[in-house]
C-alpha cells in the first residue's frame, strides 16, 4: 500500500498453530522506504522475504537496492525474515542496543520469552551491524528522513520512527490493541510511551504493526483511548488478583484472563510475567 511517494506499508499475514486443534491468524506490517536506496522496517515472520521482495519488484525497484533493515524490536514476528534478507541482499541490520541479545540469539529469546509458536515465526538469529539511538536521524533520500524515538515498554529497546516530511509515525507494537494478547516488558514504561505518542504533534498518519493506517485524527484518538482503557483495565484487575501467594502455576494469570473475558491461550508464562510487572 502506497502511503506517500516514498513510504509504503506491506501487510504480512501468518498463522500460529497453538495445538493440534487451534490455529490463529495474525499479521505484522512492514514499512518500505523507497529513497535513494531501500530501507525496510521490520521483516515479518520467517516466510515473509518472498512477499517483501515481490512488492519491491512490483514497484519497479530491485531487491539489490535494499540497503538497511531496521528492526523496531526483537520479537519473532518482526525479525523473522531479517537473516534471509541480509543473506540475499547484503544489507545492514540495525536496532536499539537493548534488543541485541534476543536478535542475535533466538535461542536465548525463546528460553526467556517462550511465546506460543515461537519457531513457527522465526528460526534464525541475525547479527546486528549497528545500533540506533534516541533522536538519531537517518537520511534516506531527498525529502525523506527517519527520526528514531526510543519507546520502551513493549520491550526495553522498542523504537518508534517518525517520518517528518511525510508526517507519518510508525509505532510498531507500542500501542496495545484492545483485547489483544497482553505481552509487554514494563507496564509503566508502556503507559509513558503511549502518552508520548498521544502528545506528539508531528504526525498526521499513525502506523502500527497490527492495524491499517490511521489517517483521521478522531480515529487516532479513539484508537489511543481504547488502548489506554485496555491497559488501565488490565492494571486494575491485575492489582486486585496478584495478592499473596498462588496455590498453583499461573493461577493469578488465569483469573485475570477469565475476569476480562479474554481467550484461554493468553494464559501463559509470558503474559504472567507481564502481569507481575504491575507490582512495584
Amino acid at each position: 500500500m502506497r502511503l506517500t511517494e516514498n513510504i509504503h506499508l506491506l501487510r504480512l499475514d501468518f498463522k500460529v498453530k497453538l495445538d493440534a486443534h487451534t490455529t490463529i491468524e495474525r499479521f505484522a506490517n512492514c514499512v518500505i522506504v523507497f529513497g535513494k536506496k531501500i530501507a525496510l522496517i521490520d521483516t515479518g515472520t520467517k516466510d515473509s522475504a518472498a512477499d517483501i521482495f515481490d512488492y519491491i519488484k512490483k514497484n519497479g525497484r530491485d531487491i539489490a537496492e535494499v540497503e538497511t533493515v531496521i528492526l523496531s524490536h526483537s520479537h519473532p514476528d518482526h525479525i523473522g525474515s531479517a537473516a534471509e534478507i541480509k543473506e540475499i541482499t547484503g544489507c545492514r541490520v540495525v536496532a536499539h542496543e537493548n534488543e541485541r541479545d534476543w536478535i542475535e540469539s533466538i535461542e536465548t529469546q525463546m528460553k526467556e520469552r517462550p511465546v506460543p509458536g515461537f519457531l513457527q515465526l522465526t528460526d534464525r538469529s541475525v547479527k546486528l551491524d549497528g545500533f540506533l539511538v534516541h533522536g538519531q536521524v537517518i537520511e534516506a533520500g531527498e525529502n525523506v528522513s527517519l527520526k528514531i524515538i526510543h519507546s520502551p515498554g513493549h520491550s526495553k529497546g522498542s523504537i518508534n520512527i517518525l517520518f517528518p516530511e511525510d508526517r507519518i509515525l510508525f509505532t510498531a507494537d507500542s500501542i496495545p490493541v484492545k483485547n489483544d494478547i497482553p505481552v509487554y516488558d514494563n507496564f509503566y514504561d508502556l503507559m509513558n510511551s503511549l502518552h508520548r505518542i498521544r502528545t506528539n504533534p508531528d504526525y498526521a498518519i499513525l502506523l502500527t504493526s497490527w492495524t491499517p493506517p490511521l489517517t483521521d485524527r478522531e480515529e487516532i484518538e479513539k484508537f489511543l483511548n481504547e488502548s489506554e482503557g485496555y491497559l488501565k483495565a488490565l492494571d486494575e484487575t491485575v492489582k486486585g488478583v496478584y495478592i499473596g501467594e498462588e496455590s498453583g502455576a499461573l493461577e493469578f494469570c488465569k483469573k485475570v484472563i477469565l475476569t476480562l473475558g479474554l481467550p484461554d491461550f493468553y494464559v501463559n508464562p509470558v503474559v504472567d510475567k507481564a502481569f507481575k510487572g504491575h507490582r512495584r
